[in-house]
């Protein structure tokens, strides 16, 4: 007579188990989000506006990194891997994680030497070799991170997160207390947080199996997918900070100080897009190869409706409170740039959306749509934000950056509609994989 209570509970911890991995991401999102948000907080506040401006400028190279980071190596990982068996997976990491410390290395040259260059034009002495070591420590983390979303190891990730969240934090208060801060000691305090947590991560990382017959093979497929999103991750920089760097030209650094702090409490939001970011392609690549296009469509039904009920949902709470919370948290220094976060809040919706459509092409391989997706947008944005800046000031800057979602929006569902058999059952095959292995072909829009 206990086994059927038995079976129960059984069968309940069955239907529970597959919730924990998202529960976790979701989790590790807020913590990481909420942490980034007090980060900013404590630094404009100990900054002051045009500091924290020039730490903004320094991050600027440091975010075009992490796009091209994404693009070459993070993107078609999180997408080819999710298809690997075991075996074949931990021969493929382990050519990735080549791939990632090569560039690293690479671009922790660039970006010192770019800092070097830029301190005899601006005010960013001493910026440079704890911005190299900021980039090479932030990348590494973030790299890791992602390799554990993607090995579906969501725990490890919120162990490393919790690491570098609280020594970062922990630290930059500390200095904060001891005295002045200075752009140098920010990014150092910054470096050793995340340089820390990469460790842990590299602790928790593998198996890996090293196999150089493989080697070409993996980086020729890394490259087809990565040929593609490297150039559509170097637009979506432009489209993201190209505001930001005309606003530094044009109205100084304390001005860029106050955009990014009035930035914050939207990027406090992000944490829906990097649990977008980090759940969707898996599921999506792990969707289409075992369901085909069926599959693959489920899957970016769901995480559509999700995207548009929080997405909507953050927008209106923060137009009516958005204000408010800027005041009570940045002070009177705030005031004259308090409206800008209402209009930047409508651009959410349309980004979490974008996301979602831009993870099918990943998951079908077919990178190019993206980069002609970004290229359409780069093309408008380059265009008018620089007259919209010098003629509307701030106005027209937030301006092209909404139009320029939208552009991002309507080009993608053009894109997706002429897929043939995604929004549809016609043309789909029952399984994302043929019988001799290859990928289920899917033309080309």
């Amino acid at each position: 007579m206990t086994a059927a209570p038995d079976q129960d509970r059984s069968s309940f911890k069955a239907r529970l188990r597959p919730a924990v991995g998202p529960a976790l991401s979701f989790g590790d999102q807020i913590l990481s989000s909420i942490c980034n948000f007090l980060t900013t907080l404590l630094l404009a506040r100990a900054l002051g506006l045009e500091a924290f401006g020039l730490y903004t400028t320094v991050w600027l190279a440091l975010y075009l990194a992490m796009s091209l980071q994404l693009g070459l190596i993070v993107s078609p990982m999180m997408s080819i891997g999710s298809q690997e068996d075991e075996a074949e997976a931990q021969a493929y990491y382990t050519v990735v994680f080549v791939h990632q410390a090569a560039y690293v290395a690479v671009a922790a040259l660039v970006i010192f030497a770019v800092l070097t260059f830029a301190a005899a034009a601006t005010a960013l002495d001493g910026a440079a070799l704890p911005g190299a070591a900021t980039a090479a420590a932030y990348l590494t983390q973030d790299f890791l991170r992602r390799y554990l979303f993607a090995r579906r190891r969501p725990a490890a990730v919120l162990l490393i997160d919790v690491v570098n969240q609280a020594l970062k934090l922990g630290t930059l208060a500390i200095l904060w207390h001891a005295g002045p801060i200075g752009v140098a000691h920010a990014l150092w305090a910054v470096a050793a947080a995340a340089a820390v947590s990469a460790a842990c991560g590299l602790i928790v990382s593998g198996p890996f199996v090293w196999k150089p017959a493989v080697f070409p093979a993996v980086t020729r497929r890394q490259w087809r997918s990565a040929r593609w999103l490297v150039l559509t991750g170097s637009v979506q920089w432009m489209l993201s900070y190209s505001g930001l760097l005309v606003t530094a030209g044009l109205f100084g650094p304390r001005i860029l100080g106050a955009l990014r702090v009035a930035q914050s409490l939207l990027a406090v939001m992000n944490v829906v897009r990097e649990a977008l970011e980090n759940v969707v392609p898996p599921l999506a690549g792990a969707a289409f190869a075992t369901a085909g296009l069926p599959g693959l469509r489920r899957v970016l039904g769901r995480a559509i409706g999700f995207a548009l009920l929080i997405g909507v949902s953050a927008t209106l709470g923060l137009v009516l409170f958005g204000q408010r919370l800027l005041h009570l948290l940045y002070g009177s220094e705030i005031l004259e740039f308090d409206w800008v976060i209402a209009w930047y809040s409508l651009i959410f919706p349309m980004a979490l959306v974008n996301l979602v459509l831009g993870c099918a092409f990943r998951a079908l391989e077919r990178t190019r749509p993206l980069f002609l997706t970004s290229l359409s947008a780069a093309c408008f944005n380059l265009l008018a934000v620089y007259p919209a800046a010098l003629i509307f000031g701030v106005a027209g800057l937030i301006s092209v950056t909404l139009l320029t979602e939208l552009i991002t929006l309507i080009v993608l569902t053009v894109l997706i509609a002429r897929t043939s058999g995604l929004l549809s059952g016609r043309g789909a095959r029952q399984g994302g994989r043929s019988a001799g292995g290859e990928a289920a072909v899917v033309p080309a829009p």
